[in-house]
């Protein structure tokens, strides 16, 4: 059964004078997903949001929300809710109050809006609070009213704008699983524009990889991850070791590479184009590397000697850094797989599988 379309982008382009913050956006959001606008700051994504909220215009393209047309609308006739990161609460008003303000505004009967309040305050686990004020809440329970106010109007959809970015880590996990429990339980269709890669994963149907205004790719977070379309989503998405070199041989389903420091490497051709000869850069993630300590149990095709120069011990793994001459590769090793901690200057051997191997054209400028 093919789902609803909520929200439609189509050929959206928003300018800042001569500068050109979102070009080309394009995008369909069906009802219940949950989407997150993923990328570092100033690649357009909270200016994407705005507009879909109202707060901007954009100079080119169609905004459609629930099959009509939104350009020119303004915001409070866009049947949305909106949490922001600094919470936004009336400091004056009563949690109960903060909730019920946009029912009163919409001349809720008085029933209605204690029904309401009521039931969206279960909802956040914060039923205990509705006499209080927002000082006297912790930022995390802050975060969690802002949510119940945004909900509680029952809107089409619900606009998140980095809302975890000012709370510790601990809460901003507990807060992520809060929402991602809201999500599922209400059904809505949910907008969240973060820079983090974690929440995105995490909370996200699919993700939309914005850089420099342009889209770069969007996918379910197996995808984006597994499959990225480009450098950049490669690099911004988790940890990845970097090595640069050149494509020795091209064969139909592999390639050769020999990097910068001589090392042989092969990697699968992921239907790339490559050219023998042509200036590559070579990634793989830590957590695709084997770590030995005998070179007869490294039988792959990549198998580097190297040496131990730092351990992190992170509980659930622990990260090695491993000097192979001229760089060094993070190797990252799931605590329940690992029957010995490695010590500094331990010779060791790392490999990887050619599958597990990413490769881009060129050599791209690095901060």
């Amino acid at each position: 059964m093919t789902k609803k379309i909520d929200v439609e982008l189509i050929n959206i382009q928003k300018r800042f004078g001569s500068n050109v913050v979102v070009d080309n956006f394009n995008l369909q959001i069906e009802q219940g997903e949950c989407i997150s606008f993923l990328g570092p700051s100033g690649c357009g994504k909270t200016t994407t949001l705005n507009m879909i909220a109202g707060f901007l215009e954009p100079d080119q393209g169609e905004l459609i929300i629930k099959g009509k047309r939104m350009n020119g609308v303004p915001s409070n006739k866009r049947d949305l809710g909106m949490v922001f990161q600094t919470y936004s609460l009336f400091p004056h008003m009563t949690i109960f109050e903060n909730v019920a303000y946009g029912l009163k505004l919409r001349k809720i009967a008085k029933d209605e809006i204690r029904r309401r309040v009521s039931q969206v305050l279960e909802l956040v686990k914060l039923p205990h609070v509705a006499d209080r004020y927002p000082k006297q809440l912790s930022g995390g329970q802050r975060q969690r009213i802002a949510i119940a106010r945004a909900l509680v109007t029952e809107p089409t959809l619900l606009l998140l704008d980095e809302p975890l970015s000012n709370l510790d880590a601990k809460l901003r996990e507990e807060l992520r699983d809060e929402m991602k429990r809201l999500q599922q339980e209400i059904g809505v269709t949910t907008i969240f524009v973060t820079h983090d890669q974690e929440e995105a994963l995490y909370l996200s149907n699919r993700i939309v990889v914005l850089d420099h205004g342009k889209v770069e790719q969007i996918g379910n977070p197996w995808d984006i991850y597994n499959r990225p379309a480009s450098e950049f989503v490669h690099t911004f998405i988790g940890k990845s070791n970097r090595m640069t070199g050149i494509v020795a041989q091209v064969r139909e389903q592999d390639i050769s590479l020999r990097t910068d420091a001589e090392f042989a490497l092969t990697a699968l051709r992921r239907e790339r184009v490559f050219a023998e000869g042509e200036h590559v850069s070579i990634y793989v993630r830590p957590e695709k590397i084997n770590l030995y300590t005998e070179a007869r149990e490294a039988n792959g095709s990549n198998v580097i000697q190297g040496v131990v120069k730092l351990t992190s011990f992170l509980g659930a793994y622990t990260d090695y850094e491993v000097d192979i001459g001229h760089t060094s590769l993070t190797v990252r090793i799931q605590s329940a797989q690992q029957q010995m901690q490695l010590s500094y200057g331990q010779t060791v051997f790392v490999e990887w599988k050619p599958e597990d191997v990413f490769v881009f054209s060129g050599k791209r400028n690095h901060q």
